[in-house]
């Protein structure tokens, strides 16, 4: 029975996959995605707080990137990138040099001070300050985002990919003529993080918090219930609200106390920014009053959110990772029978062969038909496959698919055309 060779290449061989064995697994750490991540070579390692994402682990940031972009789009955000590298008269000008002194890598080019940016307020309103008066009225509220690496001089970088030096972020900034349309547009970004949280099938709490050096009159922090979280969430079961412990505001007494991981956080920046920098209103068409713009900034750290993600999803001492289902690293993988094993010439090369002829690229084989379909689907379920496809010895009998729907547990007999409906239903309610 001959059909390894002949698999299209739109179906990922696992024999050619860049999976190497994992060398530097954490000894100790509280973190489940840290370990889980590791041992299946979605990430290589996190040394020094500097990740290093295998083809597994870019394929989910991938996904996250769409679905984080596509909504972001959807409430009116224009894509952009701004440099890496952030100037220190810059900074000065917001006094974020001295206040976040070490926080920032900075460094010395030709007598020139420069810092590796953590975030871009500064970047952003002195671009905006610069064209502000030649914009018309028709642009604001003007709402501009990016999806970019960032760099913070963490000193206290831990549990892999929830806290590192290096780390992949969307920001969101917003400009507007008046406070009101700031507050409405607040409002909209908050929905859409909600949203986004929703499809990753995460439970999270919006809750007020603290401003810190970002400043602002108005901001709240997304958190996911999770052990390893650094945050302090107190929930209240009447109203099924959660606050962070130093800020309740919950006129009920009785509260549960939990461990959270922030996914994202919200400010409305009043104009901290846009008067040091003189983002003005004064539009091209329209003779107004020269005051500053009212800005607003939103941020999620995907490559944390990744790693919250298996935290949160993958129950206390599982060995297998949990997904939300639209970001899993591959949706489908098949299982073709041992070599020199009955099933492997039992006659289901047809139903087989079929499969493999698919033109779908969410779909891989494990063609490492030396070792026996019980090791390869445990390989599977490590990674976090939610369906695997296995042809065994009832399959290839009856010339069926065994369809194993790994999340839920369960596994069903089904044809061919029957298979392919049910792995259409399954993720058309996620995706």
């Amino acid at each position: 029975m001959v059909f390894i060779t002949h698999i299209r290449h739109a179906i990922q061989q696992r024999s050619r996959m860049f999976l190497p064995t994992p060398v530097h697994l954490p000894r100790e750490t509280r973190s489940k995605s840290q370990s889980l991540l590791q041992q299946t070579a979605i990430v290589h390692s996190v040394e020094h707080g500097f990740p290093q994402l295998l083809p597994l682990g870019f394929r989910v940031l991938t996904k996250l990137k769409a679905l984080i972009r596509n909504e972001m789009n959807n409430i009116g955000g224009q894509e952009l990138s701004l440099p890496a590298i952030g100037r220190k008269n810059i900074w000065e000008t917001s006094d974020r040099w001295n206040l976040m002194h070490d926080e920032l890598f900075k460094f010395k080019d030709h007598d020139e001070e420069y810092c590796l940016s953590p975030t871009h307020e500064e970047a952003i309103t002195k671009l905006v300050s610069s064209v502000c008066k030649t914009i018309p009225r028709s642009n604001y509220p003007l709402l501009v985002y990016q999806i970019t690496w960032k760099y913070r001089n963490e000193p206290n970088y831990r549990h892999g990919l929830l806290r590192t030096k290096e780390f992949l972020m969307k920001d969101l900034y917003s400009f507007h003529t008046d406070e009101k349309c700031a507050r409405q547009i607040y409002d909209q970004v908050c929905d859409a993080y909600e949203r986004i949280f929703q499809k990753l099938e995460l439970n999270c709490f919006k809750v007020p918090a603290d401003s810190g050096l970002m400043g602002g009159s108005l901001n709240h922090e997304f958190l996911g219930i999770s052990a390893v979280g650094e945050d302090t969430l107190l929930i209240c079961p009447i109203c099924n609200r959660g606050y962070l412990k130093n800020k309740t505001q919950c006129e009920h007494t009785e509260k549960t106390e939990q461990h959270a991981i922030e996914l994202g956080h919200c400010f409305l920046l009043g104009d901290r920014y846009t008067k040091a920098f003189n983002a003005i209103e004064g539009s091209s068409d329209i003779a107004t009053e020269k005051k500053p713009l009212i800005m607003g900034c939103y941020g999620i750290g995907l490559t944390r959110l990744m790693a919250a993600t298996v935290e949160i999803l993958t129950p206390k001492d599982f060995n297998d990772i949990r997904w939300p289902r639209r970001i899993v690293p591959y949706q489908v993988a098949i299982v073709p029978p041992k070599k020199g094993s009955p099933e492997e010439t039992n006659g289901n090369e047809k139903t087989l062969g079929r499969l493999l002829k698919l033109d779908n690229t969410e779909w891989f084989v494990d063609d490492r038909n030396e070792l026996t379909i019980g090791y390869r689907l445990k390989d599977c379920q490590k990674m976090g496959i939610p369906i695997v496809i296995v042809f065994g010895k009832r399959a290839t009998k009856e010339n069926l698919c065994e369809v194993i729907d790994v999340y839920n547990n369960r596994t069903e007999y089904l044809s061919y055309e029957d298979t392919l409906k049910f792995i259409h239903n399954y993720y058309s309610v996620f995706c």
